[in-house]
């Protein structure tokens, strides 16, 4: 009774003065809305087989679309062809390993993906109204260089920054319950209609939402709005960056911080059912005394390493993108080429000594095993103007290889 009570409480107090939005459906069968989300779906997809075919028939695959979405309803509602409605099919999940964990990927059908871009088109503006200003990571122009900058910017300035904290979310996308997050969505959201839809496409998961569904990295944005604005508001920490679930919070007190994390604990605890983990740290933040002795130790966050008068990059993608460097040059002297997802693994690396301060690094350990940059960058080009991904770019011979590059340094 007495945690109802609370919940009561945190609900009314959400609520007020909360803007509501109503006709969600309505726009969702919108012509407009519908080609948008298509646009969206295929970029990047233009060679799979699925693309091809709705291609050749747009016209009559948007109007299935719509029809689709017409015929989905709640129960009680009457539909003029129920069998049209959308029903969700068992999903079947892939492993993939990335930095040293090993995650569970789910790929819904093509006419799914592209449902689900309805639903963001619809949502996006909604969400994004109120989403915190330093919340990155699955928000447009809001990656990980988007939070770096910010970081350095309060660096620069140098208020409140002597300590920071930095947690994380235990299991977070498996442990969000549908339940919970329907009803984070209702107290914004008033059209049970496009709500039954966003239930439709998560109702297979009953605890968690699937990575590698396009709706996912909305809503676990969206479910944390309230987290960010307790920090900030209520707790007073105005310092505060979120990447979807890392958490990094800069104050002068530690004793403040210490009690943050206590209060942020309760809260997402008794709001969403979810654990900080048990690593969170509480620490000095690194600073070189005048003798040249440290004190503290940097932010790693994002990926980067952040001192106070530099940025570096994290050690272990230092070392992935040295590794692929060699790799690339044994391939290149065995006169085998490059594979495609090799080169683009390495400009997406470039990206990361651009931004930071390793430009030495490269020199290193970079570039005496490749190519130059700019040639890669047009095998890239010339490999994505290609039609059949069996192709050889260089001399356009076939392969049986699938997205092998054909002696990229020749």
């Amino acid at each position: 009774m007495r945690r109802k009570n609370l919940w009561q409480k945190i609900q009314g107090a959400t609520e007020t003065g909360a803007k509501q939005y109503k006709y969600l459906y309505r726009r969702m069968l919108e012509d407009e809305t519908i080609r948008k989300a298509y646009k969206k779906l295929r970029k990047g997809k233009t060679k799979r087989r699925e693309i091809q075919a709705i291609d050749a028939n747009l016209d009559a695959e948007v109007e299935a679309m719509r029809r689709m979405i017409e015929n989905t309803k709640p129960p009680g509602v009457d539909v003029e062809h129920p069998e049209l409605a959308f029903k969700p099919k068992k999903h079947k999940p892939k492993f993939i390993h990335e930095h040293g964990k090993r995650r569970k990927i789910y790929m819904p059908e093509i006419h799914e993906q592209w449902l689900h871009h309805i639903i963001i088109i619809v949502l996006e503006p909604i969400i994004m109204a109120t989403a915190y200003r330093f919340s990155c990571g699955s928000f447009p122009k809001r990656g990980g260089h988007y939070g770096k900058k910010q970081i350095e910017r309060w660096i620069r300035e140098g208020v409140d920054i002597r300590n920071f904290a930095k947690m994380d979310i235990r299991h977070f996308y498996d442990n969000i319950r549908l339940d919970i997050l329907m009803r984070e969505l209702r107290i914004r959201i008033k059209d049970e209609w496009f709500l039954y839809i966003v239930e439709l496409c998560l109702k297979e998961f009953k605890k968690g939402i699937p990575l590698g569904f396009y709706i996912s990295q909305w809503l676990a944005n969206y479910i944390l709005e309230p987290l960010d604005k307790f920090i900030t508001e209520t707790l007073g920490l105005k310092k505060d960056m979120r990447y979807m679930d890392d958490i990094t919070i800069f104050e002068n007190s530690k004793k403040k911080l210490h009690a943050a994390i206590v209060e942020i604990r309760k809260f997402i605890g008794r709001r969403f059912r979810l654990k900080l983990k048990g690593n969170y740290q509480v620490c000095k933040f690194h600073f070189e005394k005048k003798d040249g002795s440290s004190v503290g130790r940097p932010l790693d966050f994002m990926g980067f390493v952040f001192y106070r008068d530099r940025t570096i990059m994290r050690k272990s993608i230092m070392l992935s993108a040295t590794r692929l460097a060699k790799k690339m040059q044994r391939a290149r002297d065995a006169g085998r080429g490059y594979f495609a997802k090799h080169i683009k693994a390495m400009l997406s690396y470039m990206g990361w000594f651009s931004c930071t301060d390793t430009y030495e690094c490269y020199l290193q350990r970079i570039k005496p095993f490749i190519i130059r940059i700019g040639r890669l960058k047009k095998i890239v080009s010339k490999l994505d103007r290609r039609q059949n991904k069996y192709e050889a770019v260089d001399r356009g011979t076939q392969r049986t290889a699938a997205c092998r590059v054909a002696a990229c340094g020749a």
